[in-house]
């Protein structure tokens, strides 16, 4: 993996992910009933970075009382700009994890668990700020420079880290992000070789009406993505799933996304009418997920 203007990494040990068991209740949403749930926490470039796993209850056991159990592919899903790991979108990962799926999420730096008092609300501002064409403070700017770097390496390593956990198949991950997590899910992507499928969940939000410098520009990191998946024989698929919509910039903004990803990639539109994703949607994310990570 070489290094870029956002991936630098810090000399540090192999990052190594402890799980520890929560309660029911660590999700209010009952649609996460009869999966367990691990916190676990990781060291990327000096900070802590929480997350949490979601798994089939009778895989987890099985996986403790036999480590040499089949493998269940993994699914690293990210949430939105001001969201964290139990954001309410991702529960519809839920379902998935069900049929056999390992399902994970990390908060992104200044979210969630990381959130700051004097920095959280800084960086939300300055990506709204650069979504808008507005020019940023020098503070503000290296703030959002930095949030990129970190994004990158935390990703990375939580894959390191959930790779190597017994009755994870490595060769078979899989990345989903919505709206801030797609636009740092091209990063993970550019510099990492190992998820085989990926799907973009694009929003107002990742399609306004500018798409910052070139060192942020998710433009940038797809069209450097169009790398084999590593141990599968297949070249990397990739899905886009965003609002059909009238403004001709976002338009504008999702074909230039959409051009420079790599074959093979497909694209989804929706009507925006509720602010969740339709059921047709999420059955054609469920359908490709499954296709690409073989559950």
């Amino acid at each position: 993996m070489s290094e870029s203007a956002i991936y630098r990494p810090h000399p540090e040990e192999a990052a190594n992910a402890m799980l520890q068991s929560e309660s029911a209740g660590v999700n209010s949403e009952e649609v996460w009933a009869g999966l367990r749930a691990d916190r676990f926490e990781l060291v990327s470039r000096g900070d802590f970075v929480s997350g949490i796993l979601y798994r089939p209850i009778e895989i987890a056991e099985s996986t403790q009382n036999d480590p040499a159990s089949p493998g269940v592919p993994l699914l690293l899903i990210q949430h939105a700009l001001g969201g964290s790991n139990l954001d309410k979108s991702l529960a519809c990962a839920a379902a998935w994890a069900k049929r056999g799926l390992a399902v994970a999420s990390i908060d992104l730096p200044l979210h969630g668990r990381r959130a700051s008092p004097k920095l959280s609300d800084r960086l939300i501002d300055g990506c709204r700020r650069i979504a808008s064409g507005e020019e940023l403070d020098l503070d503000t700017g290296a703030l959002v420079v930095e949030f990129a770097r970190q994004s990158t390496s935390d990703l990375i390593r939580t894959l390191d880290a959930l790779s190597a956990i017994d009755g994870v198949d490595a060769n078979r991950i899989g990345y989903m992000g919505f709206g801030l997590g797609a636009i740092v899910g091209s990063y993970l992507l550019a510099h990492d070789p190992r998820p085989c499928a990926a799907v973009f969940v694009l929003r107002a939000d990742s399609l306004a009406d500018k798409r910052g410098p070139d060192e942020l520009d998710a433009v940038t990191y797809l069209e450097k993505a169009g790398i084999w998946a590593d141990g599968i024989g297949e070249a990397r698929r990739l899905l886009f799933v965003a609002p059909e919509g009238p403004v001709k910039s976002t338009e504008e903004n999702l074909d230039a996304l959409f051009k420079a990803a790599p074959e093979p990639k497909e694209l989804h539109r929706f009507a925006p009418e509720t602010p969740d994703l339709p059921k047709q949607t999420l059955q054609r994310i469920e359908d490709f997920l499954s296709q690409a990570l073989k559950f």
